[in-house]
This record gives C-alpha cells, structure tokens and sequence, in this order.
C-alpha cells in the first residue's frame, strides 16, 4: 500500500496547478474566471499537501512548491490592483517554471536533500539510500533539472506564453534532457567507477571463499588509515559459509566464522560476488537490484574499492593463482 500510495500521490501533486491552468484559460478567459481558477488550484494543493503528510507522513518538494506557488498567487490576484494582478496570470507558467527552478536549486545549496530523493526512494531500496554513490547521484541529477527548469523558464518568458515556448520546447527539454539523463546517466556513472580490467578480472578467482580468503592480499593499508572496523560475510550457495575481515591498525586478518557486532554485514550469494569482482555486473547496481543485501555502515561499503583495490604485479597475481 505505502508504495502505491506514494506513486499515486505524485501523480495527484500536479492536480492543482493543472486546474488552475485549466480552469484560467478555458472558453473566453475572463478575469473572473481566472480568479477563481487560483482559488480553487490553491484548495487542491493544500488538499494534496495535507493528505500526504497524513498517509505518508511527509511532503514532497513539488508539493511544497505548488502550494507556494498557488498561495502566492492567491495572493496577488487579490490583494494586487487588477493590472498588476494580471501579470501573474498572463506569465504564470514562466513563474511556474521559475518555482521549480527554486525548488531543485536551493535545497541541497541550503544543506538539504535533493529534491529527486522523493522519486528515488520509491524505485531504490532503503539499503541504497545512506550510500555516498546515492547521493551523489542524485545531486548531480538534481542539477540538470535546475538547468532544465531555468532553460524552460526563459523560454516560456521570451517567448511570451506562446504554446510553442511555454508547452511545447519545456516539454521537449523535461523529457529529452531531464527524463533521459535521470535514466541513463546512474548506469553510465557506476559501470565507470566500477569497471574492471580484463587483467584484474582474469586473476578473480572463481569462489566467494577464495576471494575472501585472498582479500588480506589486495588490501591498501594507506587507503585505510586508521580505520578500525569489522566486516561479516555470510555467503550462500555452493561454496558458502561465514567469514570475518579484520582491519585495525593498517593490518586487514581473515579468519572463518562470526563476530558479535560487525560494522558491516554483507549476505551475497556465491555466484554474485564473483561477479561484482569479475566487473561483470557493478556492485551498487547489484545492490539496487537486490542480488546481495548489507546492513550496517555504509560508507564502509564504499570504501571497499579503496581498501582492497591495492595493485600487484603479474607474478605475484600469478602466484596467488597457483596457490
């Protein structure tokens, strides 16, 4: 049901300023009629507002910014000299347009989460959502659809509200730039930050076991520091078991078994961990996917390129080999 919910009340979040467009510029567009297009698009969004703090207990950024925008406009229509309260109507979706703007621009500037962290939560799971690559992510998108948003705004105000620039080049922008780069762009940035040489890969033995058991041999005691930490590794399938990695004082043990509280908890069948160290599939998209779950630190988790990415010859990759 939360699912479900969420998707249905982003959908219903644009409910109002659509009424208020609609309601506006339907038949001859009087003042009246625009008047009470504003009112009744400002009833829906405190409606939609008040009803997702009730069912999911917590406000999205567009609702936030619709019901601003809305409130805003009540305001001006009625309390503004009718000359001055036109210009809200006549370039409100070149200040529609500057609102969103606002809206992805200055959270995150301000410290706060991106404003695509509501869609993201929806389609990611909660194991993601603490993971420095997450956010990241997530920033990075949020600044495109600023550009976006800003792009759509002088196009709308240039052009004069004129279907061509105020409906039909945002539109253009929102789904060949925003929709397009939110897609592609996370796959693009993690197969990069995540490849695997065809060297490296070669020397990957072909067990989780083994690949644990030889993670001493790849560690990076100065990407480590003076990290103190443990890591569990419950491994199922063919070849699994239960083994603890160790790292203090710039020194990473192995050893079979289980301790008492781990920093971080990595459950991953046999045949996927392999794959994640062959770079046959990204570990984050792993994750995201659900292919092998982690509790605990996080940013632990994405350290673990750093603190076992260490670089060894041929010979001695070959030697690991043979042994």
């Amino acid at each position: 049901m939360g699912k479900k919910a969420e998707k249905i009340l982003f959908v219903t979040s644009f409910l109002p300023v659509a009424a208020f467009k609609i309601i506006a510029r339907i038949g001859e567009a009087t003042w009246g009629q625009a008047k009470l297009a504003v009112v009744i698009g400002f009833i829906l969004a405190v409606v939609q507002y008040v009803s997702a703090r009730k069912i999911l207990k917590y406000n999205t950024y567009l609702e936030k910014a619709f019901l601003g925008f809305l409130f805003i406009g009540t305001l001006w229509v009625y309390a503004w000299p009718s000359d001055l309260a036109h210009v809200f109507v006549d370039h409100s979706v070149a200040l529609l347009y500057f609102t969103l703007f606002l809206m992805t621009l200055l959270p995150q500037l301000l410290g706060y989460d991106p404003f695509t962290y509501a869609v993201a939560k929806q389609w990611y799971p909660e194991s993601v959502w603490g993971t420095p690559d997450f956010r990241l992510l997530n920033f990075r998108i949020t600044y495109v659809w600023s550009l976006v948003f800003f792009a759509a705004f002088l196009s709308s105000h240039l052009g004069h509200g004129k279907p061509l620039y105020a409906i039909v080049i945002p539109f253009a922008l929102c789904i060949g730039i925003g929709v397009v780069f939110s897609k592609k762009y996370p796959d693009f940035y993690l197969q990069r930050k995540y490849r695997v040489s065809p060297e490296a890969a070669a020397a990957v033995p072909n067990s989780a076991a083994k690949l644990i058991e030889g993670m001493p041999n790849a560690f990076d005691p100065a990407a480590a520091g003076d990290l103190q930490a443990g890591i569990q590794f419950a491994v199922s399938g063919e070849g699994g078991g239960k083994w603890v990695i160790s790292i203090a004082r710039g020194r990473c043990e192995v050893r079979p078994g289980e301790v008492a509280a781990p920093d971080l908890t990595i459950e991953t069948p046999d045949e996927v961990w392999v794959k994640i160290a062959k770079g046959e599939i990204d570990r984050p998209r792993a994750l995201i996917e659900g292919l092998y779950k982690v509790k605990g630190d996080m940013k632990l988790l994405a350290r673990m390129p750093q603190l076992f990415g260490a670089r060894r010859g041929a010979r001695e990759i070959q030697e690991r080999k043979m042994s």
